[in-house]
């Protein structure tokens, strides 16, 4: 009797210590709706890449800027403040579909933004995109963003599907998905052109489908401590959305789902999920809509108490 005893107890000592080996989910996440986001196009364009859905979001001061694209051949920038108006815009022609945005701020008038770079389709020709951003000073707390200048500064053809990349909060790593597949490179190697990334790890096959029904779409990438959250999902109304946090061994160890319910708006007739990133410990993302009365998409930004 005694030799089963410590059997049993031996069985739940391996599961307790082999815990940290597998998957591990939970759902423990409060949305909180932020605001409405309302970039726009440069005037005088023949077509208003405004109109298209937020591909790309990042923090920066007290506002956001953000990526979007038409045909991969514009690059559409904006900053917009807390609310959401834009208080610049820039159209950078270029091979981009804008698929995440992350910032490296520099100094008080100079910084960095990342996106991707190259066709985004299965062709394995797609990289990073490195902008150089010059602002001007800070006078009483704000900025005269008109005259604030974006140029290429780097291209980085890494030879990914699909590439959407994203710098780590710590600046030290990219995390890049390609097709099904998450690769984590050290900055320092991908600047000087060394594209060996440091590990990589496949998708989990529930962010890939709704219970095999439907393709969930990846979205949105973010990092932080090492640990990769991914955004997936589609346009449709009725399915749901998820976050899945991925630790450095490619294994599950959060996963977020939620659905229009879960949200404080009105959708009608899209409800898709786009742009993922950190500000502080919270982590934002924004919802793509239509309305029944106005033409384009309605952009949501939303965050997660983590």
């Amino acid at each position: 009797m005694k030799n089963i005893y410590k059997i049993m107890i031996l069985a739940i000592l391996f599961v307790a210590c082999d815990k940290d080996d597998t998957d591990t989910i939970s759902n423990s996440a409060k949305l909180e709706f932020v605001t409405s986001l309302n970039p726009v196009d440069e005037e005088g364009q023949s077509y208003n890449v405004a109109n298209n859905v937020i591909q790309g979001m990042a923090s920066f001061e007290d506002g956001w800027f953000v990526a979007q694209t038409s045909g991969n051949s514009v690059l559409l920038l904006n900053y917009l403040n807390a609310y959401g108006e834009s208080l610049f815009r820039k159209r950078i022609y270029v091979d981009s579909h804008g698929q995440d945005l992350s910032v490296e701020v520099i100094s008080e008038n100079e910084l960095y933004l990342y996106t991707t770079i190259g066709a985004f389709g299965e062709n394995r020709n797609t990289g990073i995109l490195k902008l150089k951003v010059t602002l001007s000073s800070l006078n009483n707390n704000q900025r005269d963003w008109s005259s604030t200048i974006i140029i290429v500064e780097n291209q980085y053809d890494l030879n990914y599907s699909n590439s959407t990349p994203t710098l780590s909060e710590d600046k030290s790593q990219f995390a890049i998905r390609s097709a099904n597949t998450i690769y984590v490179h050290n900055k320092t190697n991908v600047e000087s052109l060394n594209f060996n990334p440091q590990y990589n790890f496949q998708l989990h096959p529930e962010q890939l489908s709704d219970n095999g029904n439907y393709s969930m779409f990846f979205q949105g990438i973010a990092m932080k401590d090492n640990n990769v959250f991914c955004l997936a999902g589609n346009e449709k109304i009725g399915t749901h959305k998820n976050i899945f946090v991925y630790n450095q061994n490619g294994l599950v160890t959060d996963k977020f789902t939620f659905d229009r319910n879960d949200l404080s708006q009105n959708f009608y007739d899209k409800f898709e999920p786009e742009a993922l990133t950190f500000k502080n410990d919270e982590l934002y993302f924004s919802i793509m809509t239509k309305s029944e009365v106005t033409t384009g998409n309605i952009k949501y930004l939303y965050k997660i108490n983590l």
